[in-house]
């Protein structure tokens, strides 16, 4: 999914610094979730692997075919 809410982002197969494969529930509604996209943190000394964007999607859980979950971690401004 695209980090930033830009229209001509496609992402396809491989993930860029644009792309990103980590998502972290926000809301559960009945059968859909509400994803935040998460992106590689930038800054190579900090002791957190991501940082949040305000890039959104949701999903119906009856379309999901697999997931992975995460170690827990800590995420710079989320909530």
């Amino acid at each position: 999914m695209p980090t930033v809410k830009d229209t001509t982002i496609t992402c396809t197969g491989t993930t860029g610094t644009e792309c990103s494969s980590i998502f972290r529930v926000e809301k559960i509604e009945g059968n859909c979730c509400t994803f935040r996209v998460l992106a590689d943190n930038p800054d190579p000394t900090s002791l957190n692997p991501y940082v949040s964007t305000n890039s959104f999607f949701t999903m119906d859980c009856g379309c999901l075919c697999a997931i992975r979950c995460l170690s827990d971690t800590y995420v710079d401004c989320v909530c």
